[in-house]
């Protein structure tokens, strides 16, 4: 093959390859823009601060097939169920309760209410707002992990 066929075979190449090529990178880059998954689900950990302690908790959500979600808070090394936990995409609000025991069989309750901010971004979402602990009420900030 003399340098001219290959000049040839290149410019035939590039010609439809450059097109080939955009269309492909183009159909490529559609994934990048889009939404992430609900934004509720995943872990997301911070602190609670009920009667002047400050409490680390970890909340681990999960969307069921019945579009319903469930989960569990993890606090000092206690699994709590979560129960009722609804988001409302009006105004971005969640709310939950979680029933349970700590170590020594004493009963738990919560009742949490919070507003998800920074909903664009998938890794520096924050749920805030109040946490009622029986007659107790205090404040908490997660960030989801």
């Amino acid at each position: 093959m003399s340098y001219f066929d290959t000049t040839k075979t290149l410019n035939f190449l590039s010609g439809k390859a450059l097109p080939i090529t955009f269309i492909l990178l183009l159909g490529f880059s559609f994934p990048l823009f889009s939404q992430e998954g609900h934004p509720l689900v995943g872990s997301w950990s911070g602190d609670r601060l009920v009667s002047e302690q400050n409490t680390r908790v970890l909340l681990l959500l999960d969307l069921q097939i019945d579009q319903e979600i469930t989960g569990t808070l993890l606090e000092n090394g206690v699994r709590i169920p979560l129960s009722n936990v609804t988001l409302d995409p009006e105004n971005w609000s969640v709310s939950m309760n979680a029933s349970g025991e700590d170590r020594a069989g004493n009963a738990l309750n919560y009742e949490i209410q919070g507003v998800i901010d920074n909903l664009g971004s998938a890794t520096q979402r924050i749920i805030s707002g109040t946490w009622n602990d029986g007659s107790n009420t205090g404040s908490f900030r997660l960030q989801r992990n």
